[in-house]
């Protein structure tokens, strides 16, 4: 992935979204990988996604890291099934739903973002009021 891409995705989140806030730092991540029975070491930049403004509890989560790596498997596995989608993100210009999608899958869906005006926000919003 390129960092044009990581820090255009960081200005979506940051434009769209009231509660969250996307910041890429300059410095790599370290983390291990497992490569058949070894571990080895491996680096790659941050998403790092937070709560904006007070924490409600604090035993809930309030940052995310997303790793470059996750969010490229998912950018090439919905690249091979939409053509406008893989253009977009080669030009770095990716849209709102395109990041809300990525950042979901690349979590596990333990992240919604809600920057999109999809008609499943709309039904869950309708279902909580």
């Amino acid at each position: 992935m390129r960092p044009e891409l990581l820090y255009s995705i960081a200005d979506v989140i940051n434009a769209h979204g009231d509660t969250y806030h996307a910041v890429v730092p300059f410095a790599k991540h370290d983390y291990m990988v497992q490569e058949g029975s070894r571990l080895v070491r491996s680096s790659c930049y941050v998403l790092r996604v937070m709560l904006s403004g007070k924490a409600k509890n604090h035993v809930r989560r309030t940052v995310w890291n997303v790793y470059e790596g996750d969010m490229d498997k998912i950018i090439q596995k919905i690249s091979r099934r939409d053509k406008a989608f893989a253009e977009r993100m080669k030009t770095c210009n990716p849209s709102p739903r395109d990041v809300e999608w990525i950042i979901r899958r690349a979590t596990l869906k333990s992240l919604t973002l809600k920057i999109s005006n999809s008609s499943y926000h709309l039904y869950v919003d309708c279902i909580k009021n």
